[in-house]
């Protein structure tokens, strides 16, 4: 059992870990109004017999939150939030895996507690020295804000889960092989003219570029300004004594690892753990001059400075839900710490044409560069064209040709086998490549055994995500699912 379930440990992971490490950093989130009959107090919805419970959908959606978060390199917001739906695709999410668990406890699959245990000692984030550390486990999740309990229950869903999947797995079979491999290892060969549009061809036409601008005007805004006052709290310079240091590195140390997981012994990360005492002492410091400040005893010095919503050296996120007058909690800013406190916030607005004008003429030359090329492309093909001939190509090789970089030629490649066009064209941005294919072929077995692998597992993954969204869609209708809130 204990291998099976490492064998699918990432299903499970990902389910209740990064959801749950993620609302600790998107914080507690609203949503619409709610039925707040007492029997439908701690629940959002019922899908079946099962509750979907608030705290439970805190968590996926901050999981959503998460993981948009890094797509949009840490600059999501609520507002980002609200425009993408995050509470409903946290929402829908929740309701197919309950129906899936509905489905499951039917089928009379479960977890006891012997399989929780077994995963969670296995896991290696709780491990120390190769073994699992019940106090490292504790911290782990007290760091995390979440219970033993909690995390357990939640754990055994997604081992539930996971063992539905596993049940009801649909594996290859020859045939599927077989069409994968014609489809991933064909060679085509194909001939190519490759078109831009030259400079002088683009032409701006100053009342196309205002129309332009007012279609798309909610998109040209001013950046959100602050003004603000600080106070820069200079890092502390003190003499420790190696008794201090040890004690906090007691503490702290696992903080301190090496690539492999293992604590580093105090001497080797010595340097290491003196600065982050030091970085400590000087938060300390920090906190109590903030409050200080709040409290009235302490004025921050006059004048002012007026602060961007893009800088990222101050805590944005904090002043945009900040009053004026607020003091916030001093941020770690270059060596020391920093202590804001808001004056005023000055709300984005739509820019003018005239404070547009260079963003929309870029957005403007790029669309008419664009069509051009498009529409030498589509005359090419209706007209003929003599295409330099390069040879075979299929989707496993990345190489650069005259006027292609290796990116725009694994997307040419990539198009072209995923169209049923022998002749066409591909968009790359600034450029169409016109192409025909001259002849095709498979690639050798030799070829055929060295993707095996990856051929199955793409067989595996398609056949069994449309398998399980099957399954969901008729689970729909077998489930009565009660919506207990207002979208």
């Amino acid at each position: 059992m204990i291998t099976w379930m490492q064998k699918h440990k990432k299903y499970l992971v990902v389910t209740i870990w990064v959801s749950t490490i993620a609302f600790v950093g998107a914080g507690f989130v609203g949503w619409g109004a709610y039925d707040m009959n007492t029997n439908r107090a701690t629940s959002i919805a019922k899908v079946g017999h099962r509750n979907i419970s608030i705290q439970e959908f805190q968590n996926k959606y901050s999981e959503f939150y998460s993981y948009y978060n890094q797509l949009f390199d840490g600059k999501m917001s609520e507002e980002k939030a609200k425009e993408l739906g995050l509470e409903n695709l946290a929402i829908e999410a929740l309701v197919q895996e309950n129906l899936l668990l509905n489905f499951a406890d039917d089928l009379s699959l479960g977890v006891n507690d012997d399989d929780v245990v077994k995963y969670i000692v296995a896991d290696t984030t709780f491990h120390v020295d190769g073994k699992f550390d019940k106090n490292l486990y504790n911290e782990t999740l007290k760091r995390a804000r979440i219970s033993p309990a909690d995390y357990e229950n939640g754990l055994k869903k997604s081992i539930l889960l996971d063992k539905l999947r596993h049940a009801i797995n649909l594996p290859t079979n020859q045939n599927d092989t077989n069409l994968m491999a014609a489809s991933f290892l064909m060679q085509d060969r194909v001939s190519i003219q490759i078109v831009q549009a030259l400079e002088d061809e683009i032409k701006v036409d100053e009342n196309e570029l205002k129309s332009l601008w007012e279609t798309n005007k909610n998109s040209y805004k001013t950046l959100t300004e602050f003004k603000i006052k600080t106070k820069f709290i200079e890092p502390v310079n003190i003499d420790v004594n190696e008794t201090e240091l040890i004690e906090f590195y007691t503490e702290n140390k696992n903080s301190y690892k090496d690539p492999w997981d293992k604590i580093l012994d105090f001497n080797d990360t010595k340097e290491e753990v003196l600065l982050d005492y030091k970085q400590k002492k000087t938060k300390d410091v920090a906190l109590k001059e903030y409050l200080k400040i709040k409290k009235g005893e302490l004025k921050l010095e006059d004048g002012s400075s007026v602060a961007l919503e893009n800088d990222t050296s101050l805590p944005v996120d904090e002043l945009k839900n900040a009053k004026a007058g607020e003091v916030l909690k001093p941020v770690e800013h270059e060596d020391g710490y920093l202590i804001v406190q808001l004056e005023e916030t000055i709300p984005s607005q739509v820019m003018t044409f005239e404070q547009a004008r260079e963003q929309v003429l870029e957005l403007y030359k790029t669309e008419k560069e664009q069509n051009i090329v498009e529409q030498k492309a589509k005359k090419l093909l209706e007209t003929g064209f003599e295409g330099k001939d390069i040879g075979f190509i299929s989707r496993d090789v990345v190489s650069a040709i005259d006027g292609l970089s290796d990116t725009e030629f694994s997307v040419f490649v990539s198009k072209v086998f995923d169209s049923n066009n022998k002749k066409d064209y591909v968009m790359l941005n600034n450029k169409a490549v016109v192409y025909e294919i001259l002849e095709q072929k498979l690639l050798d077995g030799e070829k055929e055994n060295e993707y095996k692998d990856v051929i199955t597992q793409n067989i595996s993954y398609l056949k069994n995500n449309e398998l399980i969204q099957d399954l969901t869609n008729a689970l729909q209708k077998r489930y009565k699912v009660e919506h207990y809130y207002k979208r």
